[in-house]
């Protein structure tokens, strides 16, 4: 995921880069991304909230982040995040089901079993056995079941979605067999976010530096991250993500 993402941000800083020269004065061609159309009525609020979240992120997180990136060595920072991947394995193992993906939903189930039993989930055991990690969520699979994307949203904190991924995390919320049953889950919460916030800190850093315009930038980088999982084996056969123009 986090290769995918930084190949994303690096197709878009050159995108946006040079966009302004290719079509300064062609008015009549306008990039679009296939699969999910981008449909922004909101735009003004997404905006002034995303003005907010660099805010917080600023006075708040990003100093948090940096001093953990500096303190803690790599294995502990890799155990983390397999800590919290390990935690999303059930409601991939629930999403794969609705998909009817059984053999991945079973495999999500087992990779739980075993790395919770060999190391609370800290090292991915799973994956050394032959049960790979596959990507999912409850957004993804009402995707896949022809849900359309509805408006983007730009959420208080937690940045980039849409109607449809928003409506998932709900969902997951609500069903998360895991979360429901951990004792102040909102403290487990608070971690899994500053985990996926450190995750791409170094992506986020390249957002802040570009001279582009970081709203239009993060709101391409959402929905091609978005597609490229929708569309799985399709980008499978691609060098890298791209942005399609039409």
């Amino acid at each position: 995921m986090n290769t995918v993402l930084k190949a994303i941000v690096l197709n878009l800083l050159i995108f946006f880069s040079f966009n302004n020269l290719s079509f300064a004065n062609e008015d009549d061609v306008e990039p679009t991304i296939r699969y999910d159309e981008i449909y922004d009525p909101l735009e003004p609020i997404n905006r002034a909230i995303l003005g907010f979240n660099f805010f917080i992120d600023d006075i708040a997180i990003r100093p948090v982040i940096k001093t953990y990136k500096f303190i803690a060595p790599d294995p502990v920072e890799k155990g983390v995040s397999n800590f919290f991947g390990n935690l999303k394995e059930p409601i991939r193992a629930i999403s794969f089901i609705f998909q009817g993906e059984f053999l991945k939903s079973l495999n999500s189930a087992g990779r739980f079993t075993v790395n919770t039993i060999t190391s609370l989930g800290t090292f991915d055991l799973a994956s050394r056995v032959g049960m790979p990690k596959n990507e999912t969520d409850i957004g993804l699979t009402l995707a896949k079941g022809g849900i359309s994307s509805g408006p983007y949203l730009v959420l208080p904190i937690l940045g980039p979605s849409n109607l449809r991924d928003f409506s998932g995390d709900i969902v997951e919320f609500v069903i998360d067999p895991v979360s429901n049953n951990i004792p102040n889950r909102e403290y487990v919460s608070i971690g899994d976010g500053l985990n996926s916030r450190a995750e791409v800190d170094e992506e986020i850093d390249l957002i802040r530096g570009s001279s582009s315009d970081r709203y239009e930038m993060l709101k391409s980088i959402y929905y091609q991250n978005r597609n490229s999982q929708i569309e799985e084996d399709y980008v499978q056969n691609l060098p890298t993500p791209k942005i399609y123009i039409e």
